[in-house]
C-alpha cells in the first residue's frame, strides 16, 4: 500500500541518511545496517502509517534502529520475549460486537494507550513490534496491553 512512497523516500533520502548515520554510528557499515533495518521495518509496518507526516514517522524507526544498534554494540542485547508462549495462545477471532465494544473502550483512553491498543488490535501488532515504529519503550507497550488485558478479564468475566 504504501510500498511506493518508501521506495521514493529511500531514493530521494538515502545518501543524505548515510552522512547522518555514519557520524551517529560510528562507520559507514553501520550506518548502512542501520538505514536498511529501518526501511526493512518501514515495509513490514507500513500498515501502521496513518498517511500523514511519513518523514516523522520514518524518523521514529530510524531512531529506534540507531538505539538498538548502539545498545547491541555496547553489549546491550534484548532477547526477543515471546508473549503468545508465556501467556498461552491469543485467539484474536472474537465475536464482532465484542470487538466494536473494545475498541469503543480503547476511545475512552489517553493518546498514547489508543496508539498501543490500536496497534495490537487492529494490526495485531506484540508490544515487540509496537515498540520498534513508535516512541514507547517495550516494557510500557507490554504494561499499557497487560493493563487492558486485565480490564477486559473483569469486564468479561465470566
Amino acid at each position: 500500500m504504501w510500498f511506493p512512497l518508501i521506495e521514493k523516500h529511500y531514493k530521494d533520502n538515502r545518501q543524505q541518511l548515510m552522512k547522518r548515520m555514519t557520524f551517529r554510528a560510528g562507520t559507514p557499515e553501520g550506518a548502512e545496517d542501520i538505514i536498511q533495518e529501518a526501511y526493512y521495518r518501514a515495509l513490514k509496518y507500513q500498515n501502521s502509517f496513518n498517511g500523514v507526516h511519513f518523514g516523522k514517522w520514518f524518523s521514529t524507526i530510524l531512531n529506534n534502529c540507531l538505539k538498538e544498534y548502539k545498545n547491541l554494540e555496547n553489549g546491550y542485547s534484548l532477547e526477543e520475549f515471546d508473549e503468545e508462549l508465556a501467556e498461552g495462545l491469543s485467539c484474536r477471532s472474537y465475536p464482532d460486537h465484542v470487538m466494536r465494544e473494545v475498541f469503543e473502550l480503547i476511545e475512552t483512553k489517553s493518546e498514547v494507550q489508543k496508539e498501543v491498543l490500536g496497534l495490537f488490535f487492529s494490526q495485531e501488532y506484540s508490544a515487540m513490534d509496537i515498540s520498534k515504529i513508535t516512541d514507547y519503550s517495550y516494557a510500557q507497550c507490554h504494561q499499557i496491553i497487560q493493563r487492558f488485558r486485565n480490564e477486559l478479564k473483569e469486564l468479561y468475566k465470566e
